[in-house]
């Protein structure tokens, strides 16, 4: 479960010596909070101006710093509209990437830059949908302008897009963690909301991630709907596909795992779910080394890690496929101990045309 800085300090809290950062959290998360009401409520009253595009707009976010599953959910959506028969571009801002301006990730012939000029996940999402347009810039109206103007979809997907209210979208949906969808309700950097949930009021869906009991998904959609009554509510889960080598195409058995001791490897949101599916898998864990969202890997940091795999009596190095696009220019495949990459999809639990009916569907 993803924790917020006070969630850490929460175990702190007799401790005198963590007062004043847990007071100067509230005052942060107080401004940060009016800051955003009062952008929403210019947008709302459309004081602030908005862009349009003569395509369909579909925006794929949260309301909560990352390890929602947004990025799977996103590729999981192109693909359904993909074999619906539309033309799809992917827009999304590109976080840690090198390079500058608007970026050309792939186009219909395929990839055209490389992880560090594209962001990991944008070169996450290009690598699993061939054939798709994938741009990124820090503007993003004006990447989905380029976008437009340079590959002509029907429809584009805005990534992890929903707080950014300047280009106008038929449709918002919302990934919500189904183990943790509003964290402990409190805002950035207090808690790990970056909006109230009253936000979900302008979305048009909410998609229950990583959701395989009923119960938790009932409780979920309970919740949401106190904020948006008539709001369409899915449910999906992470699936494992295949373990590949890094960097390599060939696809290996899930299988060669089960019974064996694991030392895993993850920069993402949301660790402890990568631990479970490993788990699920029937690998033990010996080793966790749990890097921050997006971390970029050096070529000591990797070595370092393989030592401790080694130490651990580990059978093997295992990692995400968001790591992979993170490790160093430099990086060989170790002869002392195998290392694999965990590909996972979202699967849609459900009527995959109601979904697409509410993504298609104009306000």
């Amino acid at each position: 479960m993803r924790k917020s800085i006070e969630d850490i300090l929460y175990n702190r809290r007799h401790d005198p010596a963590t007062l004043p950062l847990r007071a100067a959290l509230r005052i942060v998360s107080l401004f940060y909070g009016a800051g955003i009401r009062l952008r929403n409520m210019l947008f709302d009253r459309k004081w602030l101006k908005t862009y349009g595009i003569p395509c369909r707009v579909i925006s794929i976010g949260n309301i909560t710093a990352g390890g929602t599953g947004k990025t799977p959910v996103t590729i999981m959506t192109a693909r359904l509209l993909v074999s619906a028969g539309y033309l799809v571009a992917v827009v999304s801002r590109g976080y840690g990437r090198k390079s500058q301006g608007i970026h050309f990730v792939s186009d219909a012939s395929g990839a055209l830059a490389s992880p560090a000029e594209a962001g990991d996940e944008p070169h996450l999402i290009a690598s699993s949908l061939p054939g798709v347009p994938v741009v990124v810039g820090k503007d993003r109206s004006a990447a989905a302008i380029t976008a437009f103007l340079r590959f002509e979809p029907d429809i584009i997907l805005l990534d992890d897009a929903f707080q950014h209210r300047r280009l106008r979208r038929d449709a918002d949906i919302v990934t919500l963690d189904a183990e943790n969808p509003f964290g402990s309700g409190r805002l950035l950097p207090r808690g790990i909301l970056r909006e109230s949930p009253k936000a979900l009021s302008r979305a048009q869906a909410v998609i229950v991630t990583r959701c395989s009991d009923d119960l938790q998904y009932a409780d979920t959609e309970r919740m949401v709907r106190a904020y948006n009554p008539g709001i369409a509510v899915f449910r999906s889960r992470h699936v494992s596909r295949s373990l590949r080598k890094p960097w390599s195409r060939e696809k290996l058995e899930l299988s060669i795992i089960a019974g064996q001791k694991a030392a895993a490897l993850s920069n993402i949101g949301n660790p402890a779910s990568f631990h479970r599916t490993l788990e699920s898998l029937g690998a033990g864990i010996v080793l966790k080394r749990s890097m921050s969202d997006h971390h970029r890997y050096q070529s000591g940091t990797v070595e370092r890690i393989r030592e401790e795999a080694l130490r651990s009596g580990a059978d093997f190095l295992v990692m995400t496929a968001k790591d992979e696009r993170n490790l160093p220019e430099d990086y060989r495949p170790s002869g002392r101990i195998p290392e694999y990459v965990l590909d996972i999809e979202a699967v849609l639990e459900g009527d995959e045309e109601k979904y697409l009916g509410v993504v298609l569907m104009r306000r």
